[in-house]
């Protein structure tokens, strides 16, 4: 975790030998106000979510930690000195299809390409208003587009691409 939150404030150097010249690295980066957004967090064991705690409660930190995952406030029940500093828990539910257009061509500029008609149809066919699949689908469409000549963002390619993060039952 300690290498993970170096490598993430892109510390320069190489990362420390010993767990206290790296400490002390990470958290004379985080006197400067930052946000560390940990995904999948219901997945890190109990050590690694000490870590996180202890960032917080140095003195001479500003962080604030984002956890995000199903499940994440289960895994902090595991550790109740950290689930205690929780300052709000937030649900973030499936987008309505009456929002998802809105918010697609916000979240990526890639589907400001595409039409209105299209991104309904891929979230009708499989993406299901659920940020995490249309976070895949735009990974994919964006390698395809960089890495294949003349590639159109097409009903046939968006149809493959769609098959390869909600594949049909």
């Amino acid at each position: 975790m300690r290498r993970a939150v170096f490598d993430a404030l892109a510390l320069p150097g190489r990362f420390p030998h010993t767990s206290a010249l790296a400490d002390a690295a990470v958290s004379g980066a985080l006197g400067e106000a930052r946000v560390i957004v940990i995904d999948e967090a219901q997945r890190l064991p109990v050590p690694c979510l000490e870590y996180l705690q202890s960032l917080w409660d140095h003195p001479g930190t500003r962080v604030t930690l984002v956890l995000c995952g199903a499940g994440t406030e289960r895994a902090l029940a595991r550790l109740p000195q950290l689930a205690s500093r929780i300052g709000a828990w937030q649900e973030v539910p499936r987008l309505a299809a009456t929002e998802v257009t809105a918010v697609v061509t916000v979240f990526h500029p890639l589907w400001r390409t595409v039409s209105a008609e299209d991104l309904t149809w891929i979230d009708q066919t499989s993406t299901h208003g659920t940020l995490r699949t249309w976070a895949a689908l735009t990974t994919h469409l964006q390698n395809v587009l960089l890495t294949t000549a003349d590639a159109v963002a097409d009903r046939a390619l968006l149809g493959r691409l769609c098959q390869r993060v909600a594949p049909p039952l």
